[in-house]
């Protein structure tokens, strides 16, 4: 596992982290227990917790009991930040449940049109020293304001092959002013099906030929690239942003973690990197003309 600074607060976490999301009610606590534990054995030392439940936190507790708090990266986000009393008892709950005595960063998910600035019920955790550090996640139209605020300590945004000129702006932004910057949704949901269409070969006919430029321009090497899955793919190219502090996950269990895990200690195959930016280009450069094709017809 690679490691890589927490901005500002001379922590280091690692290159991959894990969402921990309370909605998943098939666990139990042991579950979530045994799932911290695998995250430990791959040398992943961050997690954030979403959408907290009593069996959720419980696991969380029995997990990270078993190494030092200082070496732990732990994340609540929360919905909106709602009344200050009303934060506070919630994060208060969760600290005491978890017996993590602080919570290493606390972040909201912001929408477009919200104020921009950090709620003051955030910024008097941060002033208790109930949270070290304060975040704003969402899309990029909602974020940007944000960043270009400053108010933040860090920021939580999808990064993924689909990403353009606006969002790595963004992130670059960020980053000129000390934000650290999680990136999550590294593969999309689209690129698994797109991936797996590649897949479905012709009927084979006697008189074709291979046509050597068959995919060009579109993420059907995704698939097709040997040792790699999409999924490892995706996840590649995003880990190769230096500007994230980590890339985050949701995993299924201890073998899906490791699969994605080894990628943080492999090189992405030659000319994917560039295979992906002619893809990127080709999708952006269709919808384009779809949407003026739409107008026309309208």
């Amino acid at each position: 596992m690679r490691y890589r600074p927490f901005a500002r607060t001379g922590m280091a976490i690692s290159a991959l982290s894990l969402s921990l999301d309370g909605d998943d009610m098939t666990r139990s606590a042991a579950d979530w227990r045994d799932l911290i534990h695998a995250g430990f054995e791959e040398g992943i030392n961050a997690f954030e917790i979403v959408r907290p439940t009593p069996i959720l936190l419980s696991g969380v507790a029995e997990g990270a009991s078993a190494v030092e708090r200082r070496l732990l990266f732990v994340a609540l986000r929360i919905d909106a930040a709602g009344e200050g009393a009303q934060l506070g008892v919630q994060v208060a709950g969760v600290i005491a449940e978890t017996g993590l005595g602080t919570l290493d960063l606390l972040s909201v998910d912001a929408l477009p049109g919200e104020p921009r600035g950090m709620p003051a019920a955030m910024r008097e955790l941060k002033e208790r020293g109930l949270v070290r550090s304060l975040g704003v996640a969402g899309a990029c139209d909602a974020l940007t304001p944000h960043v270009e605020a400053g108010a933040f300590d860090a920021l939580i945004t999808s990064f993924n092959i689909h990403s353009g000129w606006r969002e790595r702006h963004m992130v670059r932004t960020a980053l000129e002013r000390q934000m650290a910057v999680i990136g999550v949704e590294p593969c999309p949901v689209d690129a698994g099906p797109v991936a797996d269409a590649a897949k479905v070969k012709p009927k084979p006919h006697w008189f074709a030929k291979r046509n050597p430029l068959a995919g060009v321009g579109t993420y059907a090497f995704l698939s097709k690239t040997p040792g790699w899955t999409a999924e490892q793919m995706c996840l590649g190219y995003a880990l190769t942003e230096p500007s994230l502090a980590t890339v985050q996950v949701v995993v299924e269990d201890a073998e899906h973690l490791t699969s994605l895990a080894e990628v943080t200690e492999r090189d992405m195959p030659a000319a994917a990197s560039a295979q992906i930016e002619m893809a990127r280009f080709s999708a952006e450069r269709s919808s384009g003309v779809e949407r003026r094709s739409e107008r026309r017809t309208a």
